[in-house]
């Protein structure tokens, strides 16, 4: 993988992008994730989407480093008179010396690709899906690396990886505050008024750097308000 940097910068803070992420699909563990039995027709349908997805996603996220000030309650502080509402789980920031904010997508050909084959191929398009999830997860795995090895010059460790909507009392609304602090806009990602990311197949995370951490980003899944339905458990 690769890191350019881009010409955005937020109170001083820029904006770099992550690019040339190598996607690698494994057919097994898909099913296996997905909880079925590895039938050869799935299989097959899965192999086939792998090499659909190769030609379609778009690998890339867009990260910027913050300084923490402080955690205060619910609230995490940075420079800049910058705050994150992050909700009661906000102590796991309470080591944190710097963040890493970021925003990582697949592009939106995938999933348009996905809606075409769910009327003429449904089992294709679903397996052409899981291979978006799967190569989303990837490009997290690339951010997760990214921090644990900025922490590791420092002699610090990693927070678990925490995102608006999925950690529990940090809602979707938080999104606007995150990208306050990266212009995901570089790699062609944008927020709804309702605060949904498009293209759709995009996730936004902030991870903490700081001494006392473990050395890898871990899972929230135990706080996570999705964790009775994802199938992708332990790979945010």
């Amino acid at each position: 993988m690769s890191s350019e940097r881009a010409s955005w910068s937020c109170k001083q803070h820029e904006s770099e992008i992550l690019s040339a992420i190598e996607i690698t699909i494994n057919p097994q563990e898909v099913l296996q994730a997905q909880g079925v039995r590895p039938r050869p027709v799935l299989r097959t349908a899965l192999e086939k989407a792998i090499d659909l997805g190769a030609d379609l996603w778009q690998p890339q996220a867009a990260y910027a480093w913050w300084p923490v000030q402080k955690v205060e309650g619910e609230t995490l502080h940075l420079a800049a008179d910058l705050s994150l509402m992050i909700g009661p789980h906000a102590d796991l920031l309470a080591q944190a010396q710097e963040v890493l904010v970021g925003v990582r997508t697949i592009g939106p050909a995938l999933e348009e690709r996905v809606r075409e084959l769910i009327q003429t191929d449904p089992l294709l398009g679903y397996m052409l899906d899981s291979v978006g999830v799967e190569a989303l997860g990837q490009v997290g795995e690339a951010l997760h690396q990214l921090a644990e090895e900025r922490a590791a010059e420092r002699g610090w460790g990693v927070s678990p990886s925490l995102a608006p909507g999925s950690l529990v009392g940090w809602p979707m609304s938080g999104q606007r505050e995150l990208f306050r602090l990266v212009d995901p806009s570089v790699i062609g990602v944008r927020l709804s008024e309702q605060c949904v990311m498009w293209p759709h197949k995009s996730v936004s995370q902030l991870i903490g750097l700081g001494p006392g951490y473990d050395e890898h980003v871990g899972s929230v899944c135990r706080f996570c308000s999705l964790k009775n339905r994802c199938w992708r458990r332990h790979r945010g």
